[in-house]
């Protein structure tokens, strides 16, 4: 079971990612689909009530900060941490979002320096999550 959920949550990261990094933007659908994985990792078990609780509260936090700072972080973002947050509770969600944002902020800071991109251009964050997820299967 533990197999199936890790394929199912590489599928749905993917196609999160694929679709903000060509619009921008997630579907309610897609986000629905996500709802309804987080309901198979609760199946699957081997996960606090706490820490997956714990783990939406990650997300809630990154909705609250795009509230905070006028949608400089997309709402899409928040709600994916959410939902991730159910599935891999705290500890592993809180990983997620780091490594996340360590890949983005390097590859952030490459193209800057090739001039590839401005300090005022954004970047999908999505795809972010999707490369860090996979990186945490495949090394850890």
């Amino acid at each position: 079971m533990e197999v199936l959920s890790e394929i199912l949550m590489s599928l749905w990261l993917f196609l999160c990612g694929w679709q903000d990094f060509k619009e921008k933007k997630i579907s309610i659908a897609i986000l629905a689909a996500g709802s309804c994985l987080s309901v198979i990792f609760l199946v699957a078990g081997g996960i606090s009530v706490t820490s997956r609780l714990l783990g939406l509260m990650t997300g809630l936090l990154l909705l609250l900060l795009s509230k905070l700072l006028k949608g400089q972080i997309g709402l899409g973002d928040g709600i994916v941490i959410c939902i991730t947050g159910l599935c891999l509770g705290f500890r592993d969600n809180l990983s997620l979002l780091v490594f996340s944002l360590t890949i983005a902020a390097f590859i952030s800071l490459v193209l800057l320096l090739f001039k590839k991109a401005g300090k005022k251009d954004t970047l999908p964050f999505i795809p972010f999550i999707f490369l860090s997820y996979l990186g945490g299967l495949f090394l850890l």
